[in-house]
């Protein structure tokens, strides 16, 4: 049976008052805890069920239709997403937005960081990535239920953390930690540049810190994007997913044509660059989200597009914005790249 770590406790604190916890178990063996209660010392209740501490505390209605859509995907489609094809892929496109070229080098840097926060860790695989170093403390949070599949994968590494939290209201004290990643998840939050800076506090002093934000795309695609979400938004689950199945669909057809255009100038109101594009790629970039999986992996590519149809908070965000946001926290940006699905940054606290 895969439980909750005793020595969990030991790092937490009430996220409501930020208070210490003790702990009463209901079933407990050794070091370990598969169900109990956390109570702080203003007397606070959470519940840890299979293993996991439950810390969720917002309850206002676009947080919990957010998680919700989330808890959703994840139930019908994490085996999809814990396949090994897809984690050396996520892998290889992490090391690659966050400059680190190779998981080597990113290792090394692993080595020198004690306290490490996945601050969405969805279905674990960053949390595993960030876990190289066997004697760090990888703590990895998610707001949704997709926590109970990432502990499921991954809970038996000795040294990472599962809890379900908000990454707003983090069950940790300030600057307690030396690597925060927080990788396409602030954009899921009811304000990013706030959550953002939420994080920084807890940031020690010369740590660093890694985020990764949609990108504001070309005008004619978010147009399409604010239109469709005014009515996706407001669907069924069953409904939504539906009309995911139709934008994979219609992802798919367009790769199968394999067709390429060329573009011969820039086109400056729609933001077009000049060059050549699979017509797939064209269509999706400039106008409207169809994704389709490249290795044609159906399940997989409904989830992405019902990750962004369905979810209340989905915002996209400028260069200049989030420049901005790390200035204010006072964080130095140490790695920056740009690309069209988002910006990947990484800075330093000073």
């Amino acid at each position: 049976m895969i439980i909750l770590k005793i020595s969990l406790i030991e790092h937490i604190v009430c996220p409501k008052c930020y208070k210490k916890f003790s702990l009463k178990s209901e079933r407990y063996k050794q070091s370990e805890v598969d169900s109990g209660i956390l109570i702080c010392n203003n007397g606070h209740k959470f519940l840890i069920i299979r293993g996991v501490p439950r810390l969720v505390i917002d309850e206002t209605t676009g947080f919990v239709k957010t998680e919700a859509a989330f808890s959703s995907k994840w139930k019908k489609y994490n085996k999809y997403y814990h396949q090994k094809n897809w984690f050396l892929h996520q892998q290889n496109w992490f090391l690659d937005r966050f400059g680190w070229k190779n998981l080597n080098n990113f290792n090394k840097f692993l080595k020198t960081r004690n306290k490490i926060l996945d601050a969405g860790t969805g279905i674990g695989n960053s949390a595993k990535l960030f876990s190289a170093n066997s004697q760090s403390h990888v703590f990895a949070i998610d707001a949704s239920e997709s926590i109970d599949f990432a502990y499921k994968k991954y809970g038996n590494q000795p040294n990472i953390h599962f809890l379900q939290a908000d990454l707003r209201r983090l069950p940790f004290r300030k600057k307690f930690f030396d690597f925060i990643c927080s990788d396409q998840v602030l954009h899921h939050t009811k304000d990013t540049a706030t959550s953002f800076k939420n994080l920084t506090g807890y940031l020690e002093k010369g740590g660093l810190i890694s985020i990764y934000v949609y990108n504001k795309k070309a005008p004619m695609r978010e147009f399409a994007d604010d239109f469709i979400r005014e009515h996706t938004t407001t669907m069924s689950e069953k409904e939504c997913v539906e009309f995911s199945k139709d934008m994979a669909n219609l992802g798919r057809i367009l790769s199968q044509l394999k067709k390429k255009i060329t573009i011969p100038r820039d086109i400056p109101v729609l933001k077009i660059k000049a060059g050549t594009y699979d017509i797939q790629r064209f269509i999706y970039w400039y106008f409207l989200k169809c994704f389709w999986a490249e290795d044609g992996n159906f399940e997989r590519s409904v989830g992405v597009n019902f990750d962004w149809y369905f979810p209340k908070f989905a915002f996209r965000h400028t260069p200049d914005e989030i420049k901005s946001w790390f200035a204010d926290a006072k964080t130095k940006i140490v790695h920056f790249k740009e690309i069209e699905s988002g910006i990947s940054v990484t800075g330093k606290k000073l």
